[in-house]
């Protein structure tokens, strides 16, 4: 009887941050469906060790250097990069679509009427770079500018850091020129960060400062990793980067090149955000009056749940008429309209990460029933629910081979 093919898979990545763990959780959850697979982690030391490197079949991995790539492809074996800094012709390269990170930050803000834009980056790297470039680009065709940070003492990013959450807790190397670029920046002010932890140095740094988050400084990480958002003052906003579908779709990869043969060109697949998590760091609207601004941030939190116009007017306590001509005036949108807006917002979310009908897509995102949800979307988007779903699925799912 002919012994089964086990296949030894080396996985070479970091762990102390939720992006890494959220990383292996999509790969054993693809592994965990087949019982020809066996995952190993390893380390630098040890793929340094040409005996432990070429007993594996397959490598998943972070790769952050030159050297680090070219010991990976002296193996001869397939290797799936999942950091795409140094990816070699061979490599198959699994990624965070950059550019939907970009337009989904650049949205968040933009639809909660910010003027006034800032990026901060965060140890370097093509994931700072890209996004930073997709986020300006997103303003810029919205007709805005963007004010970048830059620093020469800004923390490097190390992929082999022993203990991430520990960095919260101790300042930025930057923090007397974070703190004197935030009091420059005209306010209020929507700033994203490409990393959490940035995130967090921003909020800390704010704080000290006296400057208000989210009425002066609006602030958005990247990562939505739950113990930095979640223990921030205030709760931090984030992009859930859809890590676990990076990387399950990683592993899909590694199967197919070790069971068809690792293509000639570089094969490139790029997964899109899930969503921005809206927390409290930018849980506001840059209008006067206050109370106006106070009325959005109620609509965006309860707006799917099936609020109307008349709640509105009872949370802020103030007449039907007075609200209204401030909406119509200020905003140039209607209670109901604005209420409408944001239902749909949370529909199109629904349609992208999820396979719910459209009656549940519709109860779900605060309508009163299917046929209003169906000619509501169809009236401002130009589609059906079905068609604009199909239409963003094609967009998303696709991947390219580069030279």
């Amino acid at each position: 009887m002919q012994t089964k093919k086990i296949f030894r898979i080396g996985l070479i990545i970091e762990r102390s941050r939720a992006f890494g763990r959220e990383l292996c959780e999509g790969i054993i959850t693809y592994a965990q469906n087949r019982d020809d697979w066996h995952l190993q982690f390893m380390t630098l030391q040890d793929l340094r060790r040409r005996q432990i490197r070429n007993s594996m079949d397959g490598f998943i991995a972070r790769v952050t250097s030159n050297a680090f790539a070219k010991l990976l492809k002296s193996t001869g074996k397939p290797v799936v990069d999942i950091y795409y800094e140094n990816p070699l012709p061979g490599f198959a390269v699994v990624k965070t679509k950059h550019e939907s990170v970009g337009l989904l930050a650049a949205e968040h803000f933009l639809d909660r009427r910010f003027k006034n834009f800032a990026y901060c980056p965060y140890g370097g790297g093509r994931t700072s770079a890209y996004c930073k470039k997709a986020f300006i680009r997103s303003l810029r065709r919205a007709g805005f500018g963007c004010n970048v940070y830059s620093s020469n003492n800004e923390i490097a990013y190390d992929l082999d850091a022993s203990d991430h959450i520990s960095d919260i807790m101790m300042p930025p190397r930057d923090a007397k020129q974070l703190e004197k670029w935030l009091l420059s920046l005209p306010k209020p002010v929507a700033v994203f960060c490409p990393s959490d932890l940035r995130a967090w140095q921003i909020n800390g740094i704010c704080r000290s400062a006296g400057i208000n988050v989210p009425r002066e400084v609006a602030v958005l990480g990247l990562d939505n990793d739950i113990i930095i958002c979640g223990t921030a003052r205030p709760m931090l906003s984030s992009i859930d980067p859809n890590t676990r579908k990076i990387g399950h779709t990683a592993a899909e990869t590694l199967a197919d090149m070790m069971e068809n043969g690792i293509p000639q060109r570089m094969l490139v697949k790029q997964i899109p955000p899930t969503r921005v998590v809206a927390r409290a760091s930018s849980e506001t609207a840059p209008v006067e009056p206050a109370w106006l601004a106070d009325a959005l941030v109620y609509i965006q939190r309860n707006a799917k749940h099936g609020i109307s116009a008349s709640d509105v007017f009872a949370k802020l306590g103030r007449s039907h008429t007075s609200v209204t001509k401030a909406f119509r005036s200020i905003l140039g949108i209607t209670v109901q309209g604005e209420i409408a807006r944001t239902r749909l917002e949370e529909a199109k979310y629904l349609l992208l990460t999820t396979e719910l009908h459209m009656s549940e897509i519709a109860a779900r995102s605060g309508f009163a029933s299917v046929t209003y949800f169906l000619q509501a979307f169809s009236a401002t988007f130009g589609k059906t629910p079905k068609t604009w779903r199909a239409s963003r699925m094609n967009l998303n799912g696709s991947s390219s081979r580069l030279q």
